[in-house]
């Protein structure tokens, strides 16, 4: 009888061990990680949106939210370094009622998608946050497509969760991504259609196209771990609805620019003609200087310094005793103008209308200037 209550015992003893091993190996942590979409702001930097990454922890009772968009605009030399390429980002955490509140205050809307992750996942994340927030760690150089604070984000997440992520070439290249978004602010997108270079003009990959913060967010929706959606719920606070923006008809860039081809046809004038060429010529060489100067591949190679170049400062100006210098370098920058043609054609750079219509004012000062010294 005694032996029975033993075995009886350490069956018992046996079978509450196996039920706690059983409850524990099937027990998901209760950590939470979201990441979050915000829409565009006011301020030009906005343009694009936010990305960051929340994560709630209900056993340390935490909250906060993890942000590789932060820089300091009382960095010295700010402007030259971030067109160096040298500009310093960083990853900070904030609160996460502060950081809604203060996108609440600017009237920017926030998806929050709940990711669908595994334990291990979520270590995994949490340690690399953990150790990218590191004093040390925390700085980057930013990229305006290569490295900024929504493709830290896909790293993180794509690198760190198994998915069915098919890295297929898309259709689109980083410049038509980013003109999506500056359908209402074109002068920005003119000068960035100036100021960049041909490197960002190839089809990229679909890793490649998740630079951008409402890329990723459709992205992950796509995406599946474990033969579940990766986006386990999504959320929209602070709905923002802007597709009824317009930009200003009156300082659309394609209107000022064929004023000014209409005016530049009507009227001949060297008082006018001068000071326009000059504008060019030193806008043409900011633009070198920037492609010399920088480190951004972004802004390397413009292959716009064909058509919109320093030498227009001379041809503005006469050579009486050398009319022929004045002659030869007008023929060689129309000759620019003319290569332009199959590169836009070709795409190798992307082609603007409002290039056409500068490229054709500049085709009438230099068959001006050539009459001119024909005729003396």
């Amino acid at each position: 009888m005694i032996q029975i209550l033993k075995l009886n015992k350490s069956l018992i003893i046996f079978t509450i061990l196996l039920l706690l091993g059983l409850q524990s190996a099937y027990s998901k942590s209760q950590i939470e990680i979201s990441l979050l979409t915000c829409s565009s702001g006011a301020e030009t930097f906005t343009a694009w949106g936010h990305s960051a990454i929340r994560i709630i922890d209900p056993e340390s009772n935490t909250d906060i939210v993890y942000n590789f968009g932060l820089f300091d605009f009382d960095t010295p030399n700010f402007y030259p370094k971030f067109i160096k390429g040298k500009l310093k980002y960083k990853l900070g955490v904030h609160d996460t009622y502060h950081f809604y509140t203060s996108y609440f205050e600017e009237n920017r809307q926030i998806i929050e998608q709940k990711l669908n992750l595994s334990d291990e996942n979520k270590t995994k994340i949490i340690s690399r946050l953990k150790y990218l927030y590191k004093p040390e760690n925390r700085y980057y150089l930013y990229s305006f497509v290569g490295k900024n604070c929504t493709s830290e984000l896909r790293d993180l997440i794509l690198e760190n969760v198994e998915t069915n992520f098919d890295n297929t070439i898309t259709q689109k290249s980083y410049r038509d991504q980013l003109h999506e978004f500056l359908n209402d602010k074109l002068w920005m997108k003119f000068g960035m259609s100036l100021i960049m270079g041909y490197k960002i003009d190839r089809n990229i990959n679909k890793f490649e196209s998740l630079f951008l913060p409402d890329y990723l967010c459709a992205g992950l929706n796509d995406l599946q771990t474990n033969n579940q959606p990766l986006v386990e719920k999504e959320q929209v606070y602070n709905k923002v609805d802007d597709s009824g923006n317009a930009y200003p008809f009156l300082i659309n860039p394609i209107l000022i620019f064929s004023l000014i081809l209409v005016l530049i046809v009507l009227i001949k004038s060297n008082f006018v003609q001068i000071p326009l060429q000059i504008i060019i010529g030193l806008l043409g060489l900011v633009i070198l200087v920037v492609s010399l100067y920088t480190e951004h591949p972004e802004l390397q190679y413009n292959l716009n310094l064909l058509w919109i170049n320093p030498f227009y400062i001379f041809t503005a100006f006469k050579f009486k005793n050398y009319p022929n210098i004045r002659k030869y370098l007008t023929l060689f920058i129309q000759a620019l103008i003319i290569i332009m043609i199959p590169i836009w054609i070709f795409h190798v750079q992307q082609f603007e209308l409002t290039f056409l219509l500068i490229c054709s004012v500049l085709t009438i000062f230099n068959i001006r200037i050539l009459a001119a010294l024909k005729k003396n």
